[in-house]
């Protein structure tokens, strides 16, 4: 677990097979898909006020039209990435619970520590996602675009901790790929829906440490050094082992 590092303005991301696999696609992939992830690729190499709809067409070898053809407005782009980067949220949960626990809290932890790593993976864009708004005109396309998207990716996460707490709590395994394929809003009505609170403050509680680990707060070595001293790849695992300490004795 190291944390994500700026590189030079000057230094893009080679697009090749390698940069195009990180998000799902291929050199074969279509242009608005390959617009969207180099828009969250630069995003995090450049910051969002320095990427505009020239700058990634120019990147990818493409008429600046191809924006406004696809997206309307570089907006409409940047409302794609945001929703994207919520899919990274969500895809980064379903691959921790893809695999084999032999204990609850074990669980617990490789889904909350594969949240991290998607914030190492892919930079300081796994930051949009926590935002509660990008731009009115942003959050304007988002709502009439995908207007139920975004809470069923919070009302996602949510479900599945609260199972995990309520696993954790009573030392059990529940086979959450089999309940994975209900609505988030089930959990409700379900006997998990008690742990609802806590389940809302452990993913309050993530998204500092995540935002860290994105390197946004990173870019001159003052920050570097920090991390240096306070050691901050140990202080995140220990915080995570206290949250779910703190999660099992609620």
């Amino acid at each position: 677990m190291s944390r994500a590092k700026k590189s030079s303005p000057s230094e893009p991301a080679p697009l090749d097979e390698q940069f195009w696999a990180l998000y799902g696609l291929t050199n074969q992939s279509e242009t608005r898909d390959k617009l969207v992830a180099l828009a969250m690729s630069e995003i995090s190499r450049r910051g969002i006020l320095d990427v505009n709809a020239r700058s990634l067409c120019d990147l990818l070898g493409v008429d600046y039209s191809l924006v406004t053809y696809h997206f309307g407005t570089f907006d409409g782009l940047l409302a794609e990435v945001f929703v994207h980067a919520h899919d990274l949220w969500i895809a980064s949960i379903k691959e921790a619970l893809g695999h084999t626990y032999s204990s609850p809290e074990e669980r617990m932890r490789a889904v909350l520590e594969v949240q991290i790593n998607r914030a190492i993976k892919y930079g300081m864009v796994v930051g949009i996602a926590h935002l509660p708004q990008v731009s009115e005109n942003v959050t304007r396309i988002l709502e009439e675009k995908f207007p139920s998207r975004l809470a069923a990716a919070v009302g996602f996460s949510v479900a599945v901790m609260s199972m995990l707490v309520s696993d954790l709590k009573a030392g059990t395994m529940t086979d959450l790929q089999m309940d994975l394929v209900r609505e988030p809003e089930d959990v409700l009505q379900s006997p998990f829906a008690a742990e609802v609170p806590v389940a809302m403050r452990i993913q309050w509680a993530m998204v500092g440490p995540t935002l860290w680990m994105t390197g946004a707060a990173g870019g001159n070595k003052e920050i570097a050094e920090v991390d240096d001293h306070l050691q901050v790849e140990q202080q995140v695992r220990v915080f995570i082992d206290r949250l779910i300490m703190s999660a099992k004795e609620s």
